[in-house]
């Protein structure tokens, strides 16, 4: 068994954050994605999938990225969610470009917006950018906006 204690600590911590925040947070999200994206915020919705429904290329998200960190003043570490998955993990979080058992858990645990059926055996590595919806995002400030409120 994988100790996930420490991505649990940040799924607790970003919880924590959401539970007050999470509707001013989603609506910044969802104005920045609308305005990358150059489509109407009506058809940004929290789980839809910015690559294949929304049509969002890797260059979105660091036009993204740039405008969430702007708004809340906050740095999201580039592969923040792999990096966060893999800290610790003695046995790796891929082997030949496939997400590891362990790896997987702790993408569900880190990720829990994605529907499971999505995080089985197999699973790229390159293709965890293809999880990512309006909702990673949101889970992604409030982790940062969390970092910054224990750093102080």
């Amino acid at each position: 068994m994988v100790d996930n204690s420490q991505v649990q600590q940040i799924r607790d911590s970003v919880d924590a954050i959401l539970n007050g925040r999470h509707d001013e947070i989603y609506g910044t999200v969802r104005q920045c994605v609308a305005e990358v994206l150059s489509i109407d915020p009506a058809k940004v919705s929290p789980h839809a999938s910015l690559i294949d429904e929304l049509g969002a290329e890797s260059i979105d998200f660091l036009d993204l990225i740039f405008r969430l960190e702007t708004a809340f003043g906050i740095k999201i570490p580039r592969d923040g969610i792999r990096l966060a998955a893999q800290d610790g993990l003695s046995d790796g979080f891929e082997y030949a470009g496939i997400v590891t058992a362990a790896g997987l858990e702790r993408l569900r645990v880190l990720m829990p917006e994605v529907d499971t059926a999505r995080l089985t055996s197999g699973f790229r590595s390159h293709q965890i950018p293809s999880l990512f919806s309006p909702e990673t995002f949101v889970r992604l400030v409030a982790w940062r906006l969390a970092s910054q409120t224990s750093a102080v």
